[in-house]
């Protein structure tokens, strides 16, 4: 299987490019209610996360480029099996599709979606974990919506 100095080393390259994408994409954000009144941009707290991000990602890299691994874990594959390869390749297409889903539908759409389709690519079959991530769904847009006032768009 995958050894973890490659995986790891692709990982770091997927998250750069992730951080270089959302970052761009905060650029557009328009500053309104506390940051507005604070003097600070809408883009600069998620900028700022994505920053950090990129650094430890940074930091990783150089482990397993210099080192050839970190934390003892040289010579380890990612996966034990094709099986879990396969959950993990699912995994990051349910991810990707949600992205999707949430910049063409909305939020709401997005998190409906992301709970079930995220156990059926891990293989959970108990109905009951289901209905589990559905109400805790619907509890957290509820707070967000309701308790915060922060419409989840």
């Amino acid at each position: 299987m995958l050894s973890q100095r490659v995986a790891n080393l692709v990982f770091v390259v997927l998250i750069l490019m992730a951080c270089a994408y959302f970052s761009w994409v905060a650029e557009g954000f328009v500053t309104s209610g506390l940051l507005a009144s604070s003097g600070l941009p809408s883009k600069f707290f998620p900028q700022l996360m994505l920053g950090l991000t990129a650094v430890c990602a940074v930091i990783v890299g150089y482990q397993y480029l210099v080192r050839g691994g970190a934390g003892g874990d040289e010579g380890e594959t990612v996966f034990a099996n094709r099986r879990e390869a396969g959950q993990g390749i699912l995994m990051l297409i349910v991810m990707v599709a949600c992205y999707l889903i949430w910049r063409e539908f909305g939020f709401v759409v997005m998190a409906v979606l992301v709970g079930p389709l995220s156990l059926l690519a891990m293989g959970i079959r108990r109905p009951a974990i289901y209905v589990v991530v559905l109400v805790l769904t619907a509890a957290i847009t509820a707070i967000f919506t309701y308790g915060l006032g922060i419409q989840l768009v």
